[in-house]
């Protein structure tokens, strides 16, 4: 059939109407791709991985960049905000993170060099941000945000843009999908682009430590303090547990120490909710540890002083107890600096007969902290008598023949001796009470004890026990005294140093050191135990100052029971000013600070 020249005609025009729409179609959907893609933070955990670009929502998010002032809006698409999802899931939280490149116009830096405020904006928008037509219901100036006066930061003579990282933190929620993010804003009176955008678990606080900052806030937003005075976590109870429960664990507090010579064994201040700690740059040491259960008030704002640039970066993020297993994870230790355990908030506890820490500085040092001595002796008294009382050594004695018995008021082992006692106590199928299967579970999981089979192999480390029953003063010296222990169980260069200086050091002197811990029948030190002997010389030594240690000893050579067993010695000791025992110490505390950054008598390098 023939068509029409006019049927021709309305055809061909309805086909070019429709090539008009699909372009327009295309194009719209062009224009609502942004340049800008969102990523996931490079954690290797491919079921988090995404990279897709973002939807615009103007003319600058599409280009990721604003030429002189203004803002830009982006969308996150369905896939972007089950990311958001998948992050919390996994890290109990999570943070939006943009990396800003500000590079200021001729007029701008003009204005650098009159004062003149220039505010920076960032935040998240939720559903709630908008109306049913998709349109915010306030002004992006009434949101919350992250601020920023980049006048405060740029300078008329900066020749390099300026680079930042910011974060803003989703709130937690029990019914987290339901309040995804929708997108963010940014807002700008300075030329800016976005270089990147990534998800993150939440970090609040800030990091000076890399060649880009880091700023990161809670999800009521913040002012970005660019000298790093303070930074606030009062807003972090929005992101994190506020408690600990079986399930649920307050956040874990973290800071890095500047490795500048001139900053080196200076002490900074830090002021948390009115809080003093006091914090030492160890040579050493870069980094610190230690959760915020341990603070009175840890949501608060935070403000460094005295040698404040002694701390390079001081962030809050979620504990590292959520990456355990759930069938263990009231085992596993909580990580801090040993200058916390003293005056641990005991209701923040996970049970209420004891807590349990690791050494942050050195993996596989482990504290505990028990309410009582009876509890205490129930974890560790027959541990005591297999391992180091002399005549009980080597065997498993009932719970009726100990029954009367105190084991120490403070105890210390090795992984090694832990592994001979629970493999003698399955070999000998010997029944042990509660406390001690609990301390083997707690072993295990925190890598000291191995499980092989029916037995166990020694993993790295050992382990020291206090009692809340003890006095605070002796408190602080036990814990000193079984810290020594742990770093000589952990450490062969030290053993050996330790072993060269016990043979070399005044022989008069270490004799009356074997005849002290004769005389003190509730010691039962076995002096044939020439490692025991070695550990036990180096700790009654590094236990306090090296200014403490003429008195300490002159003050055992005092003891009745000491100048009754050997009194030629003690007096020796008492007529020298315990001299032998100061050269041993000055020998000693060399050693450690050079190694560890330490010295006798505070193993911390936090102290309140």
């Amino acid at each position: 059939m023939k068509l029409s020249k006019k049927t021709i005609t309305i055809g061909c025009a309805l086909l070019a109407a429709l090539a008009v729409i699909f372009t327009t179609i295309i194009c719209v959907k062009q224009s609502r791709v942004s340049a800008v893609k969102l990523e996931s933070a490079k954690t290797g955990d491919s079921d988090l991985f995404l990279s897709q670009n973002l939807i615009a929502k103007d003319k600058n998010a599409r280009k990721g960049m604003v030429k002189e002032t203004g803002f830009a809006r982006f969308s996150f698409s369905a896939q972007q905000k089950e990311l958001f999802s998948r992050i919390y899931q996994k890290n109990r939280t999570a943070a939006l993170v943009i990396r800003m490149e500000f590079t200021p116009t001729a007029s701008q830096r003009e204005l650098l060099t009159t004062g003149t405020a220039l505010p920076f904006n960032f935040g998240l928008l939720y559903s709630e941000d908008f109306d049913n037509h998709g349109k915010l219901k306030e002004p992006l100036t009434s949101k919350i945000s992250v601020f920023a006066d980049l006048e405060k930061k740029l300078s008329y003579s900066d020749t390099q843009p300026l680079v930042v990282d910011l974060s803003m933190a989703v709130p937690k929620s029990e019914h987290f999908d339901s309040f995804l993010p929708e997108g963010f804003f940014i807002n700008s009176s300075i030329a800016c682009k976005i270089i990147s955008a990534c998800t993150a678990p939440a970090l609040i606080g800030f990091d000076c430590t890399q060649e880009i900052p880091f700023y990161g806030f809670a999800s009521n937003g913040g002012v970005v303090n660019f000298q790093c005075t303070t930074t606030d976590f009062s807003g972090a109870s929005l992101v994190f547990p506020v408690q600990n429960t079986r399930d649920s664990f307050m956040p874990q507090i973290v800071l890095t120490l500047s490795d500048a010579p001139e900053l080196n064994d200076k002490t900074a201040r830090i002021s948390i909710g009115g809080e003093k700690l006091y914090i030492r740059n160890a040579r050493q040491v870069s980094r610190l540890e230690f959760p915020a259960s341990s603070l009175k008030s840890p949501f608060s704002n935070v403000e460094l002083s005295d040698n404040r640039e002694c701390i390079t970066s001081l962030l809050i993020k979620s504990s590292d107890l959520y990456a355990a297993d759930p069938k263990t994870v009231q085992y596993k230790a909580i990580r801090t600096d040993p200058g916390l355990i003293l005056n641990f908030n005991q209701q923040n506890w996970r049970q209420k007969e004891y807590e349990v820490y690791e050494w942050d500085r050195y993996p596989g040092i482990l504290y505990f902290d028990i309410v009582d001595y009876d509890i205490q002796n129930n974890f560790f008294r027959r541990l005591a008598y297999y391992v180091e009382k002399r005549g009980y050594k080597g065997k498993l004695w009932s719970d009726e023949i100990l029954a009367d018995k105190h084991g120490y008021n403070a105890h210390d082992y090795s992984a090694e001796s832990l592994a001979a006692f629970f493999n003698q106590a399955a070999e000998e199928n010997f029944p042990l009470l509660k406390e001690e299967l609990t301390l083997k579970d707690i072993l295990i999981t925190n890598g000291l004890l191995v499980p092989d089979g029916n037995r166990v192999k020694a993993g790295e480390g050992g382990l020291v026990s206090i009692s809340r029953e003890t006095a605070p003063y002796t408190r602080s010296y036990l814990l000193a005294h079984e810290a020594w222990h742990t770093l000589f169980f952990r450490d062969e260069a030290f053993r050996n140093f330790v072993a060269a200086v016990y043979y070399t050091f005044d022989p008069d002197s270490r004799q009356f050191l074997l005849d002290f811990f004769e005389s003190q029948s509730g010691l039962g030190y076995d002096i044939e135990d020439e490692y025991l002997m070695h550990n036990e010389f180096m700790a009654y030594i590094m236990q306090q100052s090296i200014a403490n240690v003429p008195e300490y000893f002159v003050g055992r050579a005092n003891l009745y029971s000491v100048r009754v067993f050997t009194p030629q010695l003690a007096e020796y000791v008492r007529s020298t000013n315990a001299k032998g025992f100061e050269d041993a110490a000055v020998i000693l505390n060399d050693y450690t600070y050079d190694t560890y950054g330490i010295r006798g008598g505070n193993v911390a390098l936090i102290n309140r």
